[in-house]
């Protein structure tokens, strides 16, 4: 039994030391296929080996060549130990030289692929209480790019520096047409894997297609505990960086089609950028402070050119490993010192942000990444010019309130988000209005409304002595109406009035997917009564008007698809309407104009405008006018029918056209068996009146402010008596003869058989009336029959002036309605 036990264990170590011998003899061969495996499962594979040597207290390996294009290359790896220094913990001795490696970023994959795979390890803990002595020099990574190329000259060693601790210096210094930088690593570890370290980044400059930098210098110092990074301080600075916006394949018109919220970016430069970080890790999780300044920069967003950028960004960050809180310790500010629209619309001042609250949140979960964000704004007020064709500029004064952004994104949801401005206020100083108390807010994919828009103007107000409207409040919504799965259908409500009289209204609809859409915007019939609503309430302009009653009403409304507006219409209309005013009464005031075309405003013929009564000291009945509006440059009037009742007798208009751009009108007025008293009154001269009828035509131009009266002639149209009686004219012609007396005498009671009158009234004097008289005065010379021709001044301006007036205002609100066409 125990001579057994001995052979046996005789043959066990002879085993041992056969397999000892056969695998130390092997050993080359071994290690070269163990390297080549792990090579090739990195996708490069072993090319060849000169020297590979391995021996009890060495490794050397000499000129390695991997990769399928040799994009490998080692020179030298030499591994050295002494087995009593490691059983003592000295380390061993590792050195490189010649590390020749080749990327190429251009292709879908490279050997880069491959890095993430050598250098990953599988667990989360890292333990690395010591490291060898090493030295590398003379290597190199070589970079290649589509957009250029850089090489990484890599040099520097791990020694032990005292008793217990190592000393760390690595240099990597990157030149080439991408970019060049040189960049310091010096660190001291000790034995329980605590580290203290300084990474130094000077002479940089990057030279991309996307992004170029003039200069960037920095550094960070950090302090690892037990392997784990526990704080780093960090300051880099940046100078001339260009950074430039892609270039899209389709024009910014079509982009714009489809999505009119984006505007492509186009190059941006920026003159200095400084980050600094002071961040700390515990446990599991990092904290920290880090500030981004921008001072000096220019952008292109779309048309706009933005200039004299400056941002201050003080923020706070907490990481974690499933979670990135970002916020801000103190207000963030932005400024863009000078704004170009490239456009009609001009900034006046810097617009300065003031950033109050900027919170984002980015979260794993088992869905994926989920990210939310609070954000609000507060920016400075700011003036805007926008420029006119063939007007002043319009100013505009904008208080911009409060903006506030608040969103939620993840794996498995639309991107849903809530947009409120509060306290806005616009100024429009030219136009005496001032819009306060703006709001809105704006659902994006709300999980009940949907995409939705509400918003209100708490005041309208216009600012002059004599405002033309009340303070109006306004409000409104835009809901989508389509349902779920049917392409959205945005639909448009908004009302506005005085308190307690909400009488605008405006709705409308509009399909993105088809184009279509409409709005119609609309004054609801608003009743007037002595005793109930008067306009005065809606417009203090009208706080003369008195004792008002009657309906008043109007809308306007306009369809369009992807080709533009393709229809418009308006209307407005006045029913029974009747007031006082201090120097006139109106009775029952109809009209209706019924717009078909507002683009290029035109409409039907027979337009109507009807007065039952207008006092103004000589009473005018039955008013009756028709017109059309006709679509030309600009849009005129077509006078097709006017005539009133006046002086017991009617007064028309011929047909003729008014167009808001000609210099003068002219207007014949048709006078049919008008009192021939009632017009001397009218007229106003002094002691003359009379009795009988009278018929004719008066030719009236307007212009330059002017009336004009050329060549009038009325004539009586039976027999009748004229009376003349001036105190007066008797004093200044008491001794002009007895000639002259006579004519007195024969004019104060003269019966004639014809009368006429001849009315002129040019720029520059009044108006002058020839009285043609055939007749006598019973009481004189027996009744000899006179011929008389009297040339009479009358005090007409005032009459002719309040006609003018008329005028002067209907031709103005039609040059303004009409000035864009």
């Amino acid at each position: 039994m125990g001579k057994r036990l001995k052979s046996g264990l005789l043959a066990l170590v002879s085993l041992i030391i056969f397999a000892s011998v056969s695998l130390y003899a092997f050993r080359n061969p071994l290690l070269e296929a163990l390297i080549s495996h792990q090579l090739e499962k990195q996708g490069m594979p072993l090319q060849s080996i000169s020297v590979l040597d391995i021996s009890l207290n060495s490794l050397h390996l000499q000129d390695l060549t991997a990769g399928n294009n040799k994009e490998l290359r080692v020179g030298k790896i030499l591994v050295a130990w002494q087995l009593q220094d490691l059983l003592a913990g000295k380390p061993a001795s590792v050195e490189i030289s010649g590390l020749q490696w080749v990327l190429d970023l251009s292709k879908e994959h490279s050997p880069s692929d491959s890095v993430q795979a050598m250098t990953s390890t599988a667990g989360s803990d890292i333990s690395i209480p010591w490291l060898p002595n090493f030295s590398l020099n003379d290597s190199a990574i070589h970079l290649h790019a589509t957009a250029g190329n850089a090489t990484i000259a890599l040099s520097g060693d791990i020694q032990q520096d005292q008793p217990g601790t190592q000393a760390i210096r690595f240099i990597a210094v990157v030149s080439g047409s991408l970019g060049q930088t040189k960049g310091t690593l010096a660190a001291t570890l000790d034995k329980q894997g605590n580290m203290r370290g300084k990474v130094t980044v000077a002479e940089g400059m990057l030279n991309l297609p996307e992004a170029k930098i003039s200069s960037f210098v920095g550094d960070a110092t950090f302090t690892v505990a037990a392997m784990r990074l526990q704080h780093i301080v960090t300051e880099f600075a940046l100078s001339k960086v260009q950074l430039s916006g892609k270039k899209s394949a389709k024009p910014v018109s079509e982009q714009a089609d489809k999505n009119p919220a984006a505007f492509p970016l186009h190059d941006m430069a920026i003159d200095q950028i400084s980050i600094t970080g002071d961040i700390r890790g515990l446990s599991d999780s990092w904290s920290g402070q880090l500030d981004l300044e921008i001072d000096g920069g220019q952008s292109m967003v779309g048309p706009m050119n933005i200039q004299k950028i400056s941002v201050s960004l003080p923020m706070q960050i907490n990481l974690d490993q499933d979670s990135w809180r970002i916020g801000l310790r103190n207000p963030g500010q932005v400024t863009l010192g000078k704004i170009d629209s490239g456009t009609a619309l001009h900034f006046q001042n810097p617009l300065k942000l003031s950033i109050s609250q900027a919170d984002l949140e980015l979260v794993k979960n088992s869905q994926g990444l989920a990210l939310k964000h609070d954000i609000a704004v507060i920016p400075a007020d700011f003036s805007l010019l926008v420029d006119q064709d063939k007007s002043p500029a319009i100013e505009a004064q904008i208080h911009p309130g409060k903006i506030v952004l608040t969103g939620a994104f993840d794996a498995t949801e639309k991107y849903q988000a809530r947009f409120t401005l509060s306290d806005a206020a616009v100024l429009l100083p030219q136009s005496q209005l001032q819009l306060k108390a703006i709001s809105a807010t704006l659902h994006l994919n709300d999980p009940e409304t949907g995409t939705a828009a509400d918003f209100a103007i708490g005041q309208l107000q216009h600012l002059a002595p004599e405002p033309l409207f009340a303070t109006l409040s306004i409000s409104g919504g835009i809901r989508n109406e389509a349902a779920d799965g049917e392409p959205a259908v945005y639909a448009l409500n908004v009302v506005g009035g005085v308190p307690d009289l909400h009488y605008l209204k405006i709705t409308g609809k509009h399909s993105p997917d088809s184009g279509n859409g409409m709005l119609k915007a609309e004054i609801v019939p608003l009743n007037s009564s002595p005793d109930r609503l008067q306009p005065s309430a809606l417009s203090p302009a009208l706080s003369r008007l008195e004792a008002v009653s009657g309906q008043i009403s109007a809308s306007a409304q306009f369809k369009w698809s992807n080709q533009g507006v393709h229809s418009s219409r308006g209307a407005f209309e006045l029913r029974h309407v009747s007031f006082a005013h201090e120097t006139a009464k109106i009775d029952d005031l109809n009209a209706s104009l019924n717009l078909e075309n507002l683009l290029s405003p035109s409409s039907l013929p027979q337009q109507t405008i009807t007065i039952r009564r207008i006092d103004f000291g000589i009473p005018v009945e039955n008013l009756l006018v028709s017109y059309q509006i006709e679509s030309a440059d600009p849009p005129r009037i077509v006078l097709e029918k006017a005539q009133f009742s006046m002086m017991d007798g009617i007064l028309s208009l011929a047909p003729t056209i008014i167009n808001p751009a000609a210099a003068h009108t002219d207007v014949l007025v048709h006078v049919n068996n008008i009192d021939l008293k009632a017009f001397f009154n009218l007229i106003q001269i002094d002691g003359l009146t009379g009795s009988g009828h009278l018929d004719g035509q008066i030719p009236i131009r307007l212009e330059d402010n002017q009336v004009m009266i050329r060549k009038g002639h009325l004539a009586a149209k039976a027999p009748g008596v004229l009376r003349f009686q001036s105190a007066k004219a008797s004093q200044l012609l008491a001794t002009a003869g007895e000639e002259m007396n006579l004519l007195l005498q024969a004019v104060q009671d003269f019966h004639y058989t014809e009368l006429s009158l001849d009315l002129d009234k040019s720029a520059t004097h009044g108006l002058i009336a020839k009285l043609s008289l055939l007749g006598n005065n019973p009481a004189v010379k027996d009744g000899q029959v006179f011929r008389l021709n009297i040339n009479l001044e009358s005090d007409i301006d005032k009459i002719l002036q309040t006609i003018n007036q008329g005028y002067n205002l209907s031709h103005e609100v039609l040059r303004n309605a009409f000035r864009r066409h």
